[in-house]
C-alpha cells in the first residue's frame, strides 16, 4: 500500500479515529488503525463497543490494507509540518515520509483484526437512502436522517442527565425513541431527567434503542462539525451514524429503558420565569459556599426569587432576582451542582421553572423541544 495525503487532512482523520481506541487492552490489534486503500481510502478503528471509520482524501499509488499502531501514528501526523505526507506499507513496516522526516512503525497483523470491523471498512460511505429504498441485505433498517447540528445539541442537553459511571449501565445511556417523523432522546441518573426531540427526514416505525451517553456525545459533536445531515440506522444490536465522509457503529445497551415519562409531573400549577443567564451566574457564585452536598435554596415570592445557600456559622450567600410567575409562594432546595448543570443545559434567554410543590420534581423549560426534570432536596428549610 502506498498513498499521499495532506498533513492536516491526515492528522484530523487519523486523530478522530485514534481518539476512540482503547488505552489498554489484552488484544493488541485493537490498538491499531485499519487503513484500506482502493477506489476510496478509509481509516477505521474499534474497541469492540464502538467502531469508527472515516474517508481519507488522498492519492493512492498502490492499493492495499494494513494495520498501524493508532495513537503513535496520530501523534506523529499531528506534529508534522504542513504539506504532503507519503504513507507506505511494505515488509511489515509502515513508513511515514514528510520532507526530510522519515518515521517507521511496525505493522500489526491484519488477520487478527475483528472481522466485522474489517468488513465495515470495505463498505461504501453513503449519506442517504438510494432510489427504491436501498438493498435490504446491505442497508440497516429502520433508518432515517437528522440535522447533525440539531442532533448534537439534543444529545448534549440530554447527556447532562446521564450517570457518570456505569454501575448501572442503563443509567449511563441515552434512550432514542423513534416514532413517525421524530426521535425522542431521554436520559436519567435517578436524580434528574432530560428529554429532547429532533425531527427526522423520513418517517419510521416505532422502535427504541439505548446507547452509551459518552460515546453518543463524542460522535454527535464530530458529525455536527461536518455539517449537513447524519443518517441513523439500527441493525444487529448496533446503532449506525453515517454521512458522506464519516461513519460509526455503537453497540447498544440492553433494555428496555425505564418508563421515564412517568417522572414528569402532569400538573405544575406553580411556575416562575427568570433570566437564565442571571440565575446561572447567581448559582455559580453560591456554589462557592454551597460546595459538596450543601443545598441552594430558591424562595419564590410574587415577583422575585431569593436564591441563597449556607446558614449559621457556615459560609453563606444570598441574592434576589426578578421573576414573572403564577401560583402560591414556594421554597425549594436543590443540590448546587445539579441545579447548575440543569441551567447550563439550556440555551434560551428565559428559563421557566414549574412545580407541583416543594417536594415533587421540578420541570425546567426554555427551548420548545427540550425539558429537564430535577428532584429537589427534602430538607428542613434553612
Amino acid at each position: 500500500m502506498k498513498l499521499v495525503a495532506d498533513q492536516q487532512e491526515l492528522a484530523a482523520r487519523v486523530g478522530w479515529v485514534a481518539g476512540g481506541l482503547p488505552h489498554r487492552t489484552s488484544t493488541p490489534v485493537l490498538l491499531g488503525l485499519l487503513f484500506t486503500a482502493g477506489s476510496s481510502t478509509t481509516v477505521a478503528g474499534t474497541d469492540h463497543a464502538m467502531t469508527a471509520q472515516v474517508r481519507l482524501d488522498c492519492q493512492v499509488d498502490a492499493e492495499g490494507t494494513c494495520l498501524v499502531p493508532g495513537r503513535m501514528l496520530a501523534e506523529i501526523t499531528k506534529l508534522l509540518p504542513p504539506g504532503p505526507v507519503e504513507l507506505t506499507a511494505a515488509d511489515n513496516r509502515f513508513v511515514v515520509r514528510s520532507g526530510d522526516a522519515v518515521y517507521s512503525l511496525p505493522l500489526l497483523p491484519v488477520a487478527d483484526y475483528p472481522t466485522n470491523t474489517a468488513e465495515r471498512s470495505q463498505a461504501p460511505l453513503v449519506a442517504e437512502r438510494s432510489e427504491g429504498g436501498g438493498d435490504a441485505a446491505s442497508s440497516p433498517s429502520p433508518r432515517s436522517a437528522v440535522d447533525a447540528g440539531e442532533f448534537a445539541v439534543a444529545v448534549g442537553q440530554v447527556g447532562v442527565s446521564a450517570a457518570r459511571d456505569d454501575v448501572v449501565p442503563a443509567l449511563a445511556g441515552i434512550n432514542l425513541s423513534f416514532s413517525g417523523d421524530t426521535v425522542e432522546l431521554a436520559s436519567t441518573d435517578r436524580y434528574r431527567l432530560g428529554i429532547a426531540q429532533v425531527r427526522l427526514t423520513e418517517t419510521v416505525a416505532a422502535f427504541d434503542v439505548l446507547v452509551p451517553a459518552k460515546a453518543l456525545g463524542d460522535l454527535s459533536r464530530a458529525f455536527a462539525a461536518d455539517g449537513g445531515q447524519v443518517l441513523l440506522s439500527l441493525a444487529d444490536e448496533t446503532l449506525l451514524l453515517r454521512n458522506n465522509d464519516r461513519s460509526a457503529w455503537v453497540r447498544t445497551l440492553s433494555g428496555p429503558y425505564l418508563p421515564y415519562r412517568r417522572i414528569v409531573p402532569a400538573d405544575t400549577p406553580i411556575s416562575a420565569t427568570v433570566d437564565r443567564a442571571a440565575l446561572r451566574d447567581v448559582a455559580k457564585r453560591l456554589s462557592i459556599v454551597a460546595d459538596g452536598m450543601t443545598p441552594i435554596w430558591l424562595e419564590y415570592g410574587a415577583s422575585s426569587v431569593r436564591v441563597y445557600a449556607g446558614s449559621g456559622d457556615d459560609a453563606s450567600g444570598a441574592e434576589t432576582l426578578a421573576i414573572t410567575g403564577s401560583g402560591d409562594p414556594l421554597t425549594v432546595a436543590f443540590t448546587g451542582r445539579l441545579l447548575l448543570d440543569a441551567i447550563n443545559s439550556f440555551t434560551g434567554d428565559r428559563l421557566t421553572m414549574s412545580y407541583t410543590g416543594g417536594r415533587q420534581p421540578a420541570v425546567l423549560t426554555s427551548e420548545p423541544n427540550y425539558l429537564h426534570v430535577i428532584t429537589p432536596r427534602l430538607l428542613p428549610q434553612a
